[in-house]
């Protein structure tokens, strides 16, 4: 099977309405003859303008009773009774207050300064994890790309999945989520067009810098979760609900 029928796989992107890119990370083959397990883990955009009826579909259709919302509370937020019908987490992955010491200048810039400044958060995840064993889970961020695409990253190398799948899953958002011009008209402030663009694209090349780091810094998704805090057996535990035979 070729890596773009891996990536293309009918049961790989879920169209709703009101959201563009929700994906399951099911079905990647792992260094170990393996792959990893279909509606396990989904990964997102923001579903806070999804219909309750699309919502109802994402529980009863998918068994999605467990959402982890990486976003600040300002990028948009759940109606009350869509929020209630899960097992809800808000666990931002982005500080403002950090930018207040260093302003991330590219996107491999800010998905380090996350791995960085963000230990806790990224352990609080893995825990909710662990205590959703045999569950479906979905994360999102805004646009379900750079938040939701560093954890995603993380998910799939402790899985075992080769580095090229994982960039590649990495720029899928973009088949998804097209860059409109309304989007560039609302650039921030003292940022180019061109500026802007770049941090709204998912280049391979990104995910590429961004494993570079994780790779030398830590070894691997599994090193990296024994800095933040977690057991051997930890570890194992969420690689094996992630996995299954062919």
């Amino acid at each position: 099977m070729t890596t773009e029928t891996l990536l293309f796989n009918p049961e790989r992107h879920i169209a709703l309405e009101g959201t563009q890119n929700i994906r399951d990370l099911g079905g990647y083959p792992t260094e170990d003859g393996k792959q990893t397990k279909w509606g396990k883990y989904y990964r997102a955009d923001s579903l806070h303008q999804v219909s309750h009826r699309e919502h109802a579909f994402l529980q009863k259709e998918r068994g999605i009773h467990t959402v982890i919302d990486l976003r600040m509370s300002m990028e948009g937020k759940y109606r009350k009774e869509d929020k209630a019908r899960y097992d809800f987490y808000n666990i931002p992955l982005l500080d403002p207050a950090t930018f207040t010491t260093k302003m991330p200048k590219t996107l491999v810039e800010m998905y380090i300064l996350m791995l960085e400044t963000s230990k806790p958060k990224f352990k609080q995840i893995m825990d909710i994890f662990l205590e959703n064993k045999g569950n479906p889970v979905l994360f999102h961020c805004r646009v379900g790309k750079d938040r939701t695409g560093v954890l995603a990253a993380i998910l799939l190398d402790l899985a075992g999945v080769p580095r090229d799948i994982i960039v590649k899953d990495y720029a899928l958002t973009g088949e998804y989520k097209k860059i409109t011009d309304e989007e560039l008209h609302h650039r921030p402030p003292l940022m180019s067009r061109n500026q802007f663009k770049a941090m709204l694209s998912c280049e391979p090349a990104y995910m590429e810098a961004f494993l570079d780091y994780l790779y030398k810094e830590y070894g691997s998704a599994a090193d990296f979760l024994k800095v933040i805090g977690l057991k051997e057996e930890e570890i194992t535990a969420l690689r094996d609900d992630f996995i299954e035979e062919v």
